[in-house]
Formats: structure tokens, C-alpha cells, sequence
């Protein structure tokens, strides 16, 4: 569970390509030692390409962050605070333990609403970031297992393994490309994601970017197009806000976040 786009429903069809800009550089100076913190994996689909080194962890958490969808007569609203702890394990490894701690989730058909509130599921991560002997690429893999321990109406029905690869493209100091491609076991059932975003770093500390994503989900397929900011004001802690909207299928109508990262470590 990277961020709140596995938690409505993970999976991809295809579809990737750039748009408008993305300020989350991947690496920052740390004001305190001079030393460079990996990026956060917050917000926008898809995660950093870099690992936190050994020693290190960040905490990157949704205040709150929201989606609605409506599909075969059902709109459901969901407010979910996305929690995620991430830890550096050293050589290029990094370990995470994600949740949703609180959700609020209100469906609604036929005129009979029902609302469920709660925790969600419990996610264990290793992301793996080699080093790259090109300054312009930078690539990452992760692996994930999702528990379905959550609070019924909010769980899967089953565990679900899912790998997730990222690319990152520098073509120079203020731009990058990215690339996202995510494959996901629920089952007897593969889902599918591809996005591409562009990012643009406005400056030192502010930034914005650009994405367009792909889904492929039980047979049934949808994109969606979506931008944020982030604001750093200083390496160690991030804010960002973004949103996405579905224009094609059966993908979410609207995706919301906002939300803060910190990281600790040398």
C-alpha cells in the first residue's frame, strides 16, 4: 500500500505519459550535514527511486486523503488516513509497514446509504534501489503483501501480492520524467497500473507535477489525469497536495490527497 491509490483498488491497464510538472526532487541537501536524503514516495502514483540508507526512516502520512467512485449504481466516498513507515536496511534495501489507521467509507444505492469506519489492511514492503552508473536514469523496485486484516467493508477479501517498478529520467536540474508500472495477485485475478508523470521543480523548496495513469481491474479498464504540488522547507519534511480525476471507465471519478512526510536519520 504505497499511498491511497492501492487502497481503492490496485491495478492497471495501460497508458502512461507526461504532463504539466513535478517538484518532489529526488534528492535534496540536507541543510543540517550537507548529506542527500532519498526522495519520499508521497504523493502521485508510483514511489522514489531511491532507498533510505541504513539507519535511516521516514514516516509519510495522509491528513487525510480521499476518493470517490461510482460504478454499477454505487457511488462510494472514502476518507482514509494513509500511514506508511519506511526504513533504510542499507546497500540500496529499504523495509516499509504501511496501514490505514482510520477510515471512513460511505456507500450509497438505491437510496440506502451505508457508512463502515475503521482500520484497513496491514502492508509489508521491500523496495529494492540499485545504483545507477547514468546520472540521468535511477530505477526501483517493490514488492508488497497485503494482509486482510482491516475492519469488515474495508479489507480484501484475501491477501494480495503485488510488484511495483519505477523510473525516474533526469534530463536536467529542474526536470524529470517518470515512469510507473505496477502488477497485482489477488486471487485468480491479475490487476494493472502504468502512469507517466513530468515533474518540474519551480525551485529549491516548491514544486509541481503532472500525471496521466492507466487501470486494468476485474475486466474493466479506466485512466485518470492528475497534478500536485510539494513544499519542502527543508530536506527532512515534505507537504504535499495533489488530486487525480477519471475521465475514461470505470476508474475512481475523483482522487484527493494531502499530506506530510518526515524523515530521520543522518
Amino acid at each position: 500500500m504505497n499511498d491511497m491509490r492501492w487502497r481503492w483498488g490496485p491495478g492497471a491497464m495501460a497508458l502512461a505519459c507526461a504532463l504539466l510538472l513535478l517538484a518532489m526532487p529526488a534528492k535534496a541537501d540536507d541543510t543540517d550535514n550537507g548529506a542527500t536524503v532519498p526522495a519520499y514516495d508521497r504523493p502521485a502514483f508510483g514511489f522514489g527511486t531511491s532507498a533510505l540508507p541504513l539507519g535511516g526512516f521516514a514516516i509519510e502520512q495522509g491528513l487525510p486523503d480521499w476518493s470517490l467512485a461510482k460504478q454499477d449504481g454505487v457511488r462510494s466516498s472514502e476518507f482514509f488516513t494513509d500511514s506508511l513507515l519506511r526504513i533504510g536496511a542499507g546497500h540500496g534495501v529499504e523495509l516499509q509497514v504501511g496501514s490505514t489507521p482510520f477510515n471512513w467509507l460511505m456507500q450509497s444505492a438505491g437510496g440506502v446509504a451505508q457508512r463502515v469506519t475503521g482500520r484497513g489492511d496491514t502492508t509489508l514492503s521491500v523496495k529494492v534501489a540499485p545504483p545507477s552508473g547514468n546520472p540521468v536514469w535511477s530505477w526501483a523496485v517493490l514488492g508488497t503483501v497485503e494482509f486482510p486484516d482491516g475492519e469488515n467493508g474495508l479489507r480484501l477479501p484475501q491477501r494480495a501480492y503485488t510488484l511495483g517498478t519505477t523510473v525516474a529520467q533526469q534530463l536536467n536540474e529542474r526536470v524529470t520524467l517518470g515512469y510507473f508500472a505496477q502488477w497485482q495477485r489477488l486471487g485468480n485475478h491479475g490487476n494493472y497500473q502504468l502512469a507517466g508523470n513530468y515533474s518540474y521543480a519551480l525551485s529549491k523548496a516548491w514544486g509541481v507535477y503532472g500525471e496521466m495513469v492507466g487501470l486494468h481491474q476485474s475486466g474493466r479498464s479506466g485512466a485518470l489525469v492528475g497534478a500536485g504540488f510539494t513544499y519542502l522547507p527543508n530536506a527532512r519534511l515534505q507537504w504535499d497536495i495533489s488530486f487525480d480525476r477519471g475521465f475514461v471507465g470505470t476508474a475512481p471519478a475523483w482522487m484527493a490527497g494531502f499530506g506530510v512526510a518526515f524523515y530521520f536519520g543522518r
